[in-house]
């Protein structure tokens, strides 16, 4: 496949580095406005203006902007550094704060200068959406393996995986006390913190930045949001699917049980709901050993008073057979059978 390479110098190539950034930018709408970055090359120094967003309250605003722009600007740079860019030698960043109009975090960085000239020898590389997934990809995976190595590697867990390790092992009900105590504890932190989160101004943020998804391209804010729609919907019917009880017509199964064939008298058929099946089923065989010989799993119905607290009833109903099977403590007390086509 033919190189795909962004020269900058040439219209359509710069029109799609926008595109390309843009779409990269809409990741941290909540930080700044993609459709107000601003773009300039000049003398193979690529700058780029990013305009900061004022949703947050001032008690909250300034440790949340310094906290994500230096995963924005690192981030940003990993990104740069992955594109195929030409004729750029280096990058110059800018955040403006639109309140005062001044930029409140300027940086900069060299990029691995690529001429025109050079770039069309060049051996051929991946193409730019391939890049740009596995960019994406890399970026989420490296942070949650650098946050996991952080938080193992600190000397205060480190101390309190030893300390509970030994409590553990020295007096186990002093430890589970300790647990219990502290799961108490985070629990009644984490109700706090839901009473007192500032729920409104959030869900006010969250349509925001709906809005702006909407305003920005509103084809592709519908497309996105339908899917995540019916992937909700449908995550919602399997689950529901999942925890229901199946359903049994009670007025199929058999009323009585018939201990006159509790001892076999032949062996048994081939595995399936049949009569000759029925008999070789005899008392004090296993669940498994049931199942295996009716070929598949039976519906729980109820329990069983006749035969004690424990006692079971399993139903199998399968074309014109239905069986009542008893166990007590996984194993057959009674059975029933009946035919449904008489």
């Amino acid at each position: 496949m033919k190189t795909v390479k962004l020269n900058l110098e040439d219209k359509l190539s710069w029109q799609k580095f926008q595109h390309v950034l843009t779409s990269f930018t809409s990741d941290y709408i909540d930080l700044v406005a993609p459709e107000q970055t601003l773009f300039k090359l000049d003398q193979q120094t690529l700058r780029l203006s990013f305009v900061l967003i004022n949703e947050y309250s001032d008690s909250v605003r300034d440790d949340y902007r310094r906290t994500k722009a230096n995963i924005f600007t690192q981030n940003l740079e990993a990104f740069l550094g992955r594109l195929p860019l030409v004729e750029v030698g280096r990058v110059e960043l800018e955040l403006i704060d639109p309140s005062n109009d001044e930029a409140i975090l300027t940086t900069g960085f060299n990029f691995n200068y690529v001429s025109a000239a050079t770039s069309a020898i060049a051996p051929r590389q991946k193409s730019l959406a391939y890049n740009l997934v596995f960019q994406k990809s890399s970026l989420v995976l490296s942070n949650l393996v650098d946050r996991a190595k952080n938080w193992i590697t600190k000397p205060e867990v480190q101390q309190n995986i030893q300390k509970t390790g030994k409590l553990a092992i020295r007096s186990p009900k002093t430890f589970l006390a300790t647990t219990g105590n502290f799961a108490k504890q985070n629990f009644i932190t984490t109700i706090n913190w839901v009473d007192t989160f500032a729920w409104e101004e959030w869900a006010k943020n969250r349509v925001t930045q709906q809005k702006r998804r909407h305003d920005r391209n509103l084809f592709k804010a519908l497309v996105e949001d339908f899917f995540v729609l019916a992937l909700i919907v449908f995550l919602s019917i399997t689950a529901v699917n999942f925890l229901s009880v199946p359903t049994v017509n009670l007025a199929n199964v058999p009323s009585h049980y018939d201990r006159a064939l509790d001892t076999p008298n032949s062996r048994c058929d081939w595995a399936g709901l049949t009569k000759k099946n029925y008999v070789c089923l005899s008392r004090g065989m296993s669940y498994r050993q049931v199942v295996s010989i009716l070929g598949g799993e039976g519906t729980p119905l109820g329990f069983d008073k006749r035969f004690g607290d424990k006692a079971v009833i399993v139903s199998w109903q399968r074309g014109e057979g239905a069986m009542n099977i008893t166990f007590r403590e996984d194993y057959l007390v009674a059975k029933a059978y009946r035919d449904l086509s008489s």
